[in-house]
Parts: C-alpha cells; structure tokens; sequence
C-alpha cells in the first residue's frame, strides 16, 4: 500500500520583493512545517513585515512562487482563495471597528455566513480563552492598547485559522499583558496545532514562544540568528574605535574605523557574566540588572538591561553558584574581537 505524500506547510522559492528599486526582501528558500511556532527576528527595516505579507498572500512576491500544502498558490486562483481562508493575521497596530468588542469579533463570522446564535456562542467562548470573559458589551474605544491587542487576536482566532499570524504581537502592549499573550500564543498552538508565524525585535521573547528562530538581515536570512543586535554609529578617539549606540559605547576592532555600517551584534557566548567587575584584557565591561530569566536546552537565558539589553546564556550549575536572581547586579565583560559589524 503505497503511502499518501506529505507537503510543508509553507514552501518558499526564489523570493524576491521589490519597491521600486529598492531590494526589500530576498529567501532563496524557506520550509516551514505545520503545527509548529516560528519567530523572525530583525532590525526595523529587515523584511519581516514584508515575508509575513507575502505568506499570508496579501502581497505577491515580485518573483518567485508559494507553496502552501505542496501547492503553488499563484497557479490557481481557486486555491490561493482557498487558502487564505485558512490563515488570519493581527498587525502590529490592529483596527477595531468604533463598535463593541461583541460585534468586532463577529463580524468576520458574519461574513462567513454562520448563523447569529452560533456567532455569539464563538464570541463567548474565544473571550473566555484569551481572559476578557465579559467584555463583550465593551466600546472598543475603552480599551487599552493590551485589551485592543487581545481583542485582535480573540477576532482572528475565532475563525480557527490553520496559521495564525503575528506581527510585533507586544510592541504596543503593556508589562502585565505580555505574559498573558504569550500563554495564549503558547496555548493556542498546543491546543489547537495552529500553526503560528511570528516577528518580534525582541529574540529573548522569539526564543521564549517559537520551536524555531529565524533572522532577517536586510532583507535576507541570515545565520546564525543575530543576538544581541544594536543599531548606531562607529566614531573613533586617539585612544580606540567604538561603536555607539547612543546609550553605551562599543569598544570594537581598530579596522572597522572606516566602516559605515550601523548595525553590530554579540554572541551570548563570548559574554563574561559576573557579580563583580571582572578583571582581564577585554576591553568592554558593563554593569548590569537582570530583568528576565528562562532557561532551554540546558542552559539559562538572561536579558540584562545594561544600558542596552543584553542576552546572555550560562550553564544552570554556574547560574546557581552565583545565587542570580531577577534584580540581581551583574558585570558584562567582552573582547572588542567577540563585536561583529554587520
């Protein structure tokens, strides 16, 4: 008995997206399979808004072909209707009708032709799921930025979508609301094996959500994913080179000097963390507070707010000898060698 063939969920080849003469976006290839969570994360700039666009079918791609469940999505215009009604996408700014929250959510169920009494028994439940059980009588002009959002995502997950897209899903959403989207992305995709495609600037929160990490450089995947990305200027004194962040100052290689490029980055692992100033030759130490702590693949993430944030990653057994805590006082300690300019 020969057995049925299975497709990615997304298969991406030879994109290309230009706007005017400018090169946005450009993935040889790209496979993403279905039920898992993805993060592309990036600069401002990079294509991550672009690539969402373009999977989710609202922007065709100047070259190149979509597969979505071994199809090519513009061969047949049947199929490329068919599978955009099973994708939903929030944006980073998400616009609610001037209406009550009841009626944003289900108008898109409306469209679809479910009958009212079935309508509002979605409304409920999906409310219930994301923790705004009884708002459903709520002006969307009441809301807070995390309430808009949670609304948001309440209207797209309410027509069980196969994948769910999210972009910068908690860019605008306040400190006690985070948490909570997070659990009902994680939630969601557990419960349901939606599949969620994700951006965000922020890859402690990429590698806390997704299966898979991705990053965008200029358009363009790049590898490993970028940690510790910062955007500014070189400047250089009698004494060093350094590239500025315009919060702290970069202590990098001599001859970068000439370099025009405004982004760097540094690999967690080449960061020293200690509870002390720690004395070597490297030539960059900063003090710091431990603001987030998770842990994966045997090892814990820290972001430190240095000025900057910071992402770095010890063993658990060095993480318990130094008794770190959230709000504990850390040093950051690394060679001008380990900043890379992009």
């Amino acid at each position: 008995m020969m057995r049925s063939r299975t497709y990615p969920q997304f298969e991406l080849q030879d994109i290309i997206q230009r706007f005017g003469k400018r090169k946005a976006l450009q993935i040889p290839h790209l496979v993403l399979e279905g039920g898992e969570i993805y993060g592309f994360v990036g600069p401002n700039g990079s294509g991550k808004t672009t690539l969402l666009y373009i999977m989710n079918l609202l922007l065709r791609p100047t070259y190149g072909e979509v597969f979505f469940e071994g199809k090519p999505i513009y061969g047949d215009t049947g199929w490329r209707t068919s599978a955009q009604r099973k994708m939903t996408m929030v944006l980073q700014n998400p616009y609610l009708f001037n209406t009550t929250v009841e009626k944003n959510i289900e108008y898109p169920l409306k469209l679809r032709g479910l009958p009212k009494r079935e309508r509002l028994g979605i409304v409920g439940d999906i409310l219930d799921e994301v923790g705004l059980a009884g708002f459903e009588k709520r002006g969307a002009s009441q809301l807070s930025g995390g309430e808009t959002q949670l609304v948001a995502l309440a209207r797209a997950l309410a027509l069980s979508p196969r994948v769910l897209f999210l972009d910068e899903p908690t860019a605008n959403v306040d400190a006690k609301r985070i948490h909570q989207l997070e659990n009902i992305i994680a939630k969601v995709n557990r419960e349901r094996s939606t599949t969620v495609v994700l951006t965000t600037h922020n890859l402690a929160q990429a590698y806390r959500i997704a299966d898979r990490v991705f990053s965008l450089f200029e358009g363009r995947l790049v590898s490993p994913a970028m940690h510790n990305l910062f955007k500014g200027a070189i400047r250089t004194s009698p004494e060093a080179t350094y590239f500025d962040t315009g919060k702290i100052r970069i202590q990098i290689p001599s001859e970068y000097k000439d370099s025009e490029s405004g982004h760097a980055s540094v690999n967690p692992d080449e960061i020293i963390l200690s509870r002390k100033p720690f004395v070597s030759s490297a030539r960059n130490t900063f003090a710091g507070v431990i603001i987030q702590i998770s842990s994966g693949e045997g090892k814990v993430h820290l972001e430190i707010n240095s000025g900057e944030l910071f992402r770095v990653e010890i063993t658990n057994q060095s993480f318990r000898e130094m008794g770190l805590n959230l709000g504990s006082r850390v040093y950051l300690t690394f060679k001008a060698t380990s900043v890379h300019i992009l």
